[in-house]
């Protein structure tokens, strides 16, 4: 059966939504190499990720994510965006489900931006401040706005499972907040060589971090708005990471910083987002809205995906769909820029 391919991105953050289960389309075995070579930027179609959607055709469907480096995953945030976004326009639905391992996902449409960009809203799954699985070893559960030396030598830090595990530091304290929420004191300014520093920290240091984690600097902009910049376990910086925003957004929330159920702006390198918790007793869910862009699809051989030498394909590219994305996104990165977040688009190189 031929692989039907569509390369979404949400804050682009680039998948690869395939329709079908993985043993659909490949054997057990050759999942992990189908993915690293679907995946493959120089001699595949090139993503972060890729998503196989077994359609149960009654508004739901089972989701299962595989990384880069052909691991299987339970979440991708931003992923979700774009898989939901797919089936949202197939059934014209004004919601449908995702299930992943235990977990539901309601995607949802949102309003299209002035620029024609269109955007979905995912209700991930509760966020977890004591997991069963420790995030850091042999501390005190809640590790909230805590210092630890194996993480970083003077900046706090707070562990949150979404279910992904993270590791999030908010720059700057209240009393360096100006008059708009944001700072103004040196030490609360982004730095990417550090978070890059820190991140690499803790990628090697598995003794403190036993499952390792994504590690995101938070800079408050204004009351209700924040820069997140993350640094993904395994892939090094990427220029969005859904799970992060949703980790982030609580961290802000457990700190007192702003109201759960309030929406706030959250931008990346790779695009704006909005995120919230919906509250239900002591439980909170974190909603992330943010675009959900096709950039093309296509179809592709199986066989010839496992073969030998570079993949060729043809493929409808959504030029409409990659303009209005540019010019929204444009306005994103002058914002960043007039507020003195300095940063890249480039995934760094591996240090580890």
């Amino acid at each position: 059966m031929a692989l039907s391919i569509t390369k979404t991105h949400g804050s682009l953050n680039d998948i690869l939504v395939i329709d079908g289960a993985p043993t659909d389309h490949f054997a057990q075995g050759d999942v992990e190499r189908a993915v690293r070579l679907l995946c493959d930027r120089e001699n595949g179609l090139g993503a972060d990720g890729v998503y196989f959607i077994d359609d149960h055709r009654d508004g739901s469907a089972q989701a299962h994510f595989f990384n880069p480096d052909g691991s299987a995953s339970l979440l991708c945030g931003n992923g979700m965006r774009g898989a939901g976004r797919l089936l949202l326009d197939r059934y014209q639905a004004e919601s449908v489900v995702l299930r992943t391992g235990p977990y539901a996902f309601t995607v949802r449409a949102a309003e299209t931006s002035g620029h024609g960009v269109r955007r979905v809203s995912v209700e991930l799954p509760p966020v977890d401040f004591t997991p069963a699985e420790p995030i850091v070893a042999d501390v005190a559960w809640p590790f909230v706005d805590e210092t630890l030396p194996a993480y970083h030598p003077t900046r706090r830090v707070s562990a949150v499972a979404v279910p992904n595990s993270h590791l999030i530091t908010v720059l700057g304290g209240e009393d360096g907040a100006d008059e708009r929420g944001g700072s103004n004191d040196e030490y609360d300014a982004y730095d990417e060589t550090e978070l890059i520093t820190t991140g690499t920290r803790v990628a090697r240091a598995a003794g403190s971090f036993p499952i390792g984690a994504n590690v995101s600097f938070v800079r408050p902009l204004a009351a209700t708005e924040v820069f997140v910049r993350t640094f993904e376990r395994g892939a090094g910086l990427t220029p969005s990471c859904g799970s992060g925003v949703a980790a982030s957004r609580a961290v802000l929330s457990r700190l007192g910083r702003v109201e759960p159920g309030t929406p706030v702006v959250v931008r990346n390198p790779g695009g704006v987002a909005r995120s919230w918790m919906q509250v239900e007793g002591d439980r909170w869910q974190p909603v992330l809205e943010g675009n959900a862009t096709n950039v093309y699809a296509t179809e592709l051989d199986p066989s010839v995906l496992l073969g030998e030498g570079p993949v060729r394909y043809e493929s409808t590219v959504f030029t409409d769909e990659i303009h209005a994305f540019a010019a929204f996104n444009g306005e994103n990165l002058v914002a960043l820029k007039e507020a003195g977040v300095e940063t890249t688009l480039e995934p760094a190189a591996s240090a580890f």
